[in-house]
């Protein structure tokens, strides 16, 4: 697996060179077209603002000339009352009726010269909109192309490495000298081995802690944990070993949720030496029968050194004796 990932490492796909002038272009051109179309750099000659400036003028001089002539600068006193009172001449009104119907006419076709700009500002904004998404779209297609190969490249290069690493695999079985096959039963006990040793990581076994009958044993346990600093750990709990006639006192078996939370339970288990209620109670791991009976060894040969140097501290530390001088 090493070798394969540093194959792997070594040979990184080559894929087909990108064609980043043709990219640029097509980003360039879409990058134009939008600037062309946010700032309407459009034909300018459409507006002709000389004409909107002089019809305006015109209009300003032709009400003047009326306000002058009727003495008054309202247009709502502007009526034939006022212009009978102001004795104007019948060939100056006429003048001024004619001169209002052409700056009439004048300011319609104004009015439909700004609607033709206008549709063709549609028109143009509408053509700029296809552009920049056709654009877009060769974009897209651009990118999903140069994807496409990358993978193609990697899915190649993957394949010859590991066609490459089983042939090198193959040789070395072929060299190597022919063990023994497994035996099916034999991996089978190794599997439930591994299985039950990981179950029993989430187990303690509380012992010393006493017996009644009808007894509500989640009730006992819990304050024990609470001493421990596991109040909220849920658990399950029973004893274990067939109920004897004496006075023996059977073990409880507590079933953490994960290994971690029983390993830290039974990190503190010391603490119970300090509480008057659980003094004698004390935890221990669940273990196979080879690991008590292991245990038990060490336990005698812990008495053993025990009773034999009495100026050193002895106790049992990761299934060996340690011996610590009493200053």
């Amino acid at each position: 697996a090493n070798v394969l990932a540093m194959k792997g490492r070594q040979q990184r796909p080559t894929s087909t060179p990108l064609d980043l002038d043709r990219e640029s272009q097509l980003k360039q051109e879409l990058d134009e077209t939008l600037s062309e179309w946010k700032t309407g750099s459009f034909d300018e000659s459409m507006f002709d603002d000389r004409s909107l400036l002089e019809l305006d003028k015109e209009r300003e001089e032709w009400w003047g000339n009326m306000f002058e002539s009727l003495e008054t600068k309202d247009k709502d006193k502007v009526n034939i009352s006022r212009i009978q009172e102001a004795n104007i001449p019948y060939s100056e009104v006429m003048q001024w009726v004619e001169d209002a119907t052409c700056l009439v006419n004048q300011n319609e076709a104004v009015v439909k010269h700004l609607l033709a700009v206008i549709d063709k500002f549609k028109s143009e904004a509408l053509l700029a909109q296809q552009k920049i998404i056709k654009l877009q779209d060769k974009l897209l297609d651009k990118k999903n192309e140069e994807i496409n190969s990358f993978k193609q490249d990697c899915t190649q290069t993957v394949q010859e490495t590991v066609k490459e690493e089983i042939r090198s695999f193959s040789e070395v079985l072929k060299s190597a000298p022919q063990t023994p096959a497994v035996c099916e039963e034999k991996l089978k006990l190794v599997v439930k081995s591994a299985i039950e040793e990981d179950d029993k990581g989430k187990n303690l076994i509380i012992h010393g802690l006493k017996e009644e009958e009808k007894e509500k044993l989640q009730s006992k346990v819990t304050p024990i944990l609470e001493v421990l600093g596991a109040s909220k750990a849920k658990v399950e709990v029973c004893r274990i070993g067939k109920k004897s006639t004496t006075k023996s006192v059977r073990p409880v078996k507590v079933v953490f949720a994960s290994n971690s939370q029983a390993r830290l339970v039974l990190s503190k288990a010391k603490q119970l030496k300090d509480t008057a209620a659980y003094k004698s109670v004390f935890l221990s791991p669940d273990r196979t029968l080879e690991e008590r009976v292991a245990h038990q060894k060490l336990i005698i040969k812990l008495k053993e050194e025990r009773a034999r140097d009495k100026t050193s501290r002895h106790f049992i530390r990761n299934g060996k004796i340690c011996s610590i001088a009493i200053t």
